[in-house]
């Protein structure tokens, strides 16, 4: 299969991130309370569209990191050890990075109260935290997703023997066991229960990948629309135990996966995917994502006092303000790369 056919799923992935700088802004107007600060009165509107997020975005970027996995183990014959220090490299070393020169520093200095870091924490407790994966935020993305990666790397023998009923075997058999027996507080590992089998599903979706691909418009767009709907059961279901909660999210990675296959055969979209602003995003995505919650709570903290009882202005604002920052963070860092690179040149 050639590169230039899986766009649409730097696409996806591109989407899912951007989408969940939105769904940050949403969340503190949500039922759920899931930040620690909150807008005086939810919306259940908001609420609403918060858990359709949530069953769409995490487990799409997943599912689609599962489909270019598994190109580089059978395409571009990747060894365990590569894929290992690879993975560890894109993954683990940002985490350290991001939650030493960014995460500890401005959540002190805001005063910002999240999982694994009280209010009032101060620096070298914030540091502690950071260190054992409790105090993450956002950043728990990487860790699990190392995690997860991890166990199908150590799949590779089956991998090449397209083996898919004995990976799902062991797949949902390792969901399970962290599900109900692992109580481990550090590093997300837990996380990894929900997230294997969309990232199963990305490995699937690669080996029938022509055969969808090749499949009428008329019928990606609608198993795009049927995923679609079955993920808004997501507000009403979620809590209801495991097996709804993991369906749900797979719904979720679905409907991404092939509304976006839809779009790409688009005139427009592909027009859309060259213009400057998209391949911007597109190249820095993940930057922006690992910068964005401090920018989402200061914008709040100034807005809510002015428009928080209008969630939509207070919503949008929030969100526009946090991606001109984060575009502006995102060039200056390069201008900043640029410049010592220069410096160490000339010396």
């Amino acid at each position: 299969m050639e590169k230039r056919r899986f766009d649409f799923i730097s696409d996806i992935k591109t989407a899912s991130l951007t989408g969940v700088v939105v769904l940050h802004c949403m969340l503190f107007y949500s039922s759920e309370q899931m930040f620690a600060e909150y807008a005086e009165q939810p919306d259940r509107i908001v609420s609403f569209l918060c858990n359709y997020l949530n069953a769409i975005l995490i487990s799409s970027f997943v599912c689609c990191s599962g489909f270019l996995f598994a190109n580089n183990i059978i395409v571009k014959k990747r060894t365990v050890l590569y894929s290992i220090k690879d993975r560890f490299k894109r993954l683990v070393v940002p985490y350290f990075m991001y939650g030493a020169f960014w995460l500890v520093p401005t959540y002190t200095f805001f005063d910002i109260e999240t999982y694994g870091r009280d209010k009032g924490t101060g620096l070298l407790e914030g540091y502690k935290s950071m260190l054992l994966g409790v105090f993450s935020d956002h950043l728990w993305f990487l860790l699990m997703l190392f995690w997860v990666t991890l166990v199908f790397i150590l799949m590779t023998p089956l991998f090449k023997k397209k083996l898919l009923p004995v990976m799902f075997i062991i797949v949902l058999g390792l969901s399970l066991l962290v599900e109900y027996c692992v109580d481990f507080p550090y590093y997300k590992v837990t996380q990894v229960s929900t997230y294997l089998l969309p990232f199963f599903l990305g490995v699937v979706l690669y080996f029938f990948f022509s055969k969808l691909d090749s499949l009428p418009t008329a019928v990606t767009g609608t198993a795009a629309a049927v995923f679609g709907a079955a993920a808004l059961l997501y507000d009403r279901f979620c809590d209801s135990g495991i097996v709804p909660y993991w369906g749900l999210k797979l719904c979720g990675a679905c409907f991404t996966w092939f509304l976006f296959l839809t779009l790409n055969r688009s005139e427009r979209m592909l027009k859309f995917r060259e213009s400057r602003i998209m391949k911007y995003t597109r190249e820095h995505s993940m930057r922006m994502y690992l910068l964005n919650c401090p920018f989402v709570y200061i914008y709040f903290r100034i807005l809510n006092p002015m428009v928080g009882d209008n969630p939509v202005i207070c919503i949008l604002a929030n969100f526009v303000l946090t991606m001109l920052t984060l575009y502006l963070a995102v060039w200056l860092m390069d201008k900043v790369t640029g410049l010592a690179g220069t410096v160490v040149q000339k010396a």
